[in-house]
């Protein structure tokens, strides 16, 4: 019985490591979707145009796996923030989403899969 509950924890573990570290935490969405100078500071950094904050710089550092694996590590959470923040930059700074979009997938080879991904 109790290697059991060993390996159930070890495969729980083992689960919990395959997603992000939980950000929402400290990420308040409301805050930012109320403040376009704070979410055009956001953009900035992600732009590298701007400095970051340790919880943008996490973003950041994660976009190019995000992208590469459709955001299969992110928790349901962070999908969720995430279609949020994109619809926002796409309605509200439209010029600033093409760039993004031009530094983090120049080839356009993720937009098919990211459409798909903000629509479900």
């Amino acid at each position: 019985m109790k290697l059991i509950i060993v390996v159930l924890c070890v495969v729980a573990l083992a689960f919990a490591k395959d997603k992000y570290e939980d950000i929402e935490n400290n990420f308040n969405i409301e805050e930012l979707l109320g403040n376009d100078r704070l979410l055009t500071a956001y953009i900035k950094c992600l732009l590298n145009k701007g400095p970051c904050t340790p919880e943008v710089k996490k973003i950041k550092d994660k976009i190019p796996e995000v992208l590469e694996t459709k955001c299969d590590k992110c928790t349901d959470k962070q999908k969720q923030i995430g279609k949020v923040l994109v619809k926002q930059v796409q309605k509200t700074h439209p010029e600033l989403w093409d760039e993004l979009k031009k530094l983090y997938d120049p080839q356009g080879k993720y937009q098919k899969e990211f459409q798909m991904f903000l629509t479900n």
